[in-house]
């Protein structure tokens, strides 16, 4: 892969607006605006983020666990890349994130305090604009006129690679996978774009949850809307809202009544820098949780960008 010698300043009102499509935030929640953006074939984006999260965090946030109180720092690393599938722009991203913490919580009414460090689960994720995006190269797209409604959908998957201890409850990884499915639309006004997004989580069962102990999880869905503000030179600030519902975990067998009820804020600013390069800072708020994670996130991811060189 290298560098094309087409001109990046030429295309820069879309430069950053995939920063960040590799999700770095949440696993049953991740507020992203900006999904279903539109960008030519043959893209390659690296991203590196670092995330601190304080509150009631877990990186497996299904399970609920009374006044659990953290700190944890997480970095993330990742990689996309656009190209053509059936002829509509398709999207692969993958990340691996590294975390370290210190989670404080009541557990069957004894206090506990862990420190942990090390990889948590990686994810692997695919999405294609159906409607509105089609696959265009480079010379294509500099021509191209941007239609205002798109429809997109996307799969990712969870990989149980994440370090996991079957001894404690509290762990890094979830050993288990989850599989994730959603649905998005997009309409642009001017120079702002509304977005709405529904997801389902689907999860297999963790066979060695605290030493033996069969955890199994029905699945969790969540709403997403997003209202974009685009400004000069692909400047970009986006506001959000998400809710996640249902999933109830069962404990060998037994119902433990915890169906999920979460709503959360965001606000994410993207800047493009020289070089292909661009920032994004996004910021991520618990405002009411019943039965689920709440906590609050700050975000920052750095993304360079380059694309195959022309044949």
């Amino acid at each position: 892969m290298y560098f094309t010698s087409f001109h990046i300043t030429s295309i820069r009102p879309w430069l950053v607006s995939l920063v960040l499509i590799i999700s770095c935030a949440a696993y049953s929640q991740d507020l992203e605006p900006r999904a279903l953006s539109m960008i030519p074939t043959g893209g390659n984006f690296a991203v590196a983020s670092y995330l601190f999260s304080h509150g009631n965090f877990l990186v497996d946030e299904n399970i609920p666990i009374e006044d659990l109180k953290a700190n944890v720092h997480t970095f993330v690393g990742g990689y996309a890349r656009s190209f053509k599938l059936f002829n509509r722009l398709t999207k692969v991203d993958a990340i691996v994130p590294y975390s370290l913490g210190e989670w404080n919580a009541i557990v069957s009414n004894i206090d506990t305090s862990v420190t942990k460090f090390g990889f948590a689960d990686p994810m692997l994720r695919i999405s294609m604009i159906l409607i509105g995006g089609p696959a265009l190269s480079i010379a294509e797209y500099a021509d191209h006129k941007q239609a205002r409604f798109r429809l997109g959908v996307n799969f990712r998957v969870r990989m149980p690679l994440g370090k996991y201890d079957n001894t404690k409850i509290l762990n890094l990884g979830a050993n288990r996978w989850a599989f994730k499915t959603g649905v998005g639309a997009s309409y642009r006004v001017n120079k702002f774009v509304f977005e709405t997004y529904i997801y389902t989580w689907f999860f297999t069962e963790n066979n060695e949850f605290n030493s033996g102990n069969v955890l199994k999880q029905e699945t969790v869905l969540t709403f997403q809307g997003h209202v974009t503000y685009i400004m000069k030179r692909g400047k970009w600030f986006a506001v959000s809202l998400g809710q996640s519902g249902l999933g109830e975990t069962t404990l060998n067998g037994i119902p433990q009544e915890n169906k999920q009820n979460t709503w959360k804020f965001g606000l994410a600013f993207a800047l493009p820098l020289k070089n292909n390069q661009a920032l994004k800072f996004a910021l991520t708020n618990g405002i009411t949780t019943r039965f689920g994670a709440n906590f609050t996130t700050l975000i920052i991811a750095y993304q360079f960008m380059w694309f195959d060189k022309a044949k």
